[in-house]
């Protein structure tokens, strides 16, 4: 897709959730009267469909071109699937089927029993068993919703019956490939998500003043505000490279998985220091529901472990470097951008 074409998709995104009553949907899990009328008007624009085929009714967008979509959701903390519906709508048209017309969770193939996201918001759930793609109906029935988990997280009691849709998978969606793909996106997300810690750490620094000064004046908060942009900068970095690699080779081979694991290993461990340094530098503001930051961090958190956390990827990796028949840590991490 062009550059500018892009631009002005997600702009009308941002614009739509800059709108949107998305507090209160968040109060509501994601549920209501709020969050379907919000899903309405990103349906009629076709947003979920952005990596879908023109055939498909999609926009024809390459799966590195969501990751933006996932970037400005996590931004603006969008209790919906959005993300996660652009990227199983992405992979249904690669495989030569259309997906339907509602919110889509998806499952990580590697780790079948591990919890759903967006589950109880989504309508479907996409799965890939046996190098077949299935996207599935799902109920309250097929699902329990995890106590203190983001965004309709549930567990699924098995495999989804009503299945709506089913399709040979493309020969280079593995289940790792699959995974890291949508690791891909998780690490999108935590990077959209920290820019907004950042943002709003600013703000409120900026604006508190204690001992008659701002607190973005003391040493000790400059030191978290400084830990906060290092880490975010890194974070989106990383996703950039990943994404520019995925576009230089759409079936996502050893080298993207590679970008891939870099990204989700960066991103990890960069939400667990912003989180940590932008409460801190909140207080006990930081801590309170009424105040928005734990709609983010909370998701940070969550994020990190969502379809293989930080030490699993790290581990993938070394295992890679290892592997190798000649010596390859300094080529891999020498070799010009």
């Amino acid at each position: 897709m062009e550059r500018e074409t892009l631009t002005l998709i997600t702009e009308g995104l941002e614009r739509i959730l800059s709108d949107a009553p998305l507090e209160a949907i968040d109060r509501a899990g994601g549920l209501g009267a709020d969050a379907d009328a919000l899903w309405a008007a990103l349906a009629e624009n076709g947003y979920p469909k952005l990596c879908a085929a023109e055939a498909y009714n999609g926009f024809g967008a390459a799966l590195a071109d969501g990751l933006e979509f996932a970037t400005i959701t996590a931004r603006h903390a969008a209790a919906l699937p959005l993300a996660d519906t652009v990227f199983a709508a992405g992979l249904m048209s690669a495989a030569g089927c259309e997906a339907p017309d509602m919110r889509i969770a998806i499952a990580d193939p590697l780790d079948p029993a591990s919890p759903v996201p967006h589950a109880a918001q989504a309508g479907a759930v996409l799965f890939l068993s046996d190098d077949r793609l299935i996207c599935a109906k799902l109920t309250p029935d097929d699902y329990t919703v995890l106590a203190k988990a983001e965004d309709g997280t549930a567990r699924l009691h098995g495999p989804p019956s009503d299945v709506i849709a089913e399709h040979a998978a493309p020969r280079w969606l593995t289940p790792q490939a699959f995974r890291g793909l949508a690791a891909l996106f998780r690490a999108a997300q935590m990077a959209g998500a920290m820019q907004s810690v950042l943002s709003m750490t600013l703000t409120y620094t900026q604006e508190r003043e204690q001992f008659g000064r701002p607190l973005a004046k003391f040493q000790a908060i400059q030191h978290h505000l400084s830990d906060i942009a290092c880490e975010t900068a890194a974070s989106i970095a990383a996703v950039e490279m990943a994404g520019d690699a995925l576009r230089a080779d759409p079936i996502c081979g050893s080298g993207v998985l590679d970008e891939i694991a870099i990204a989700k290993t960066r991103c990890g461990e960069a939400a667990s220091k912003v989180a940590a340094c932008a409460h801190q530098a909140h207080g006990a503001m930081g801590f309170t529901r009424e105040y928005a930051l734990g709609r983010y961090t909370r998701r940070l958190w969550q994020w990190q472990d969502e379809f293989g956390s930080e030490t699993e990827w790290a581990a993938l990796l070394g295992r890679g470097v290892l592997g190798d028949a000649e010596p390859s840590l300094w080529p891999r991490i020498s070799q010009p951008l």
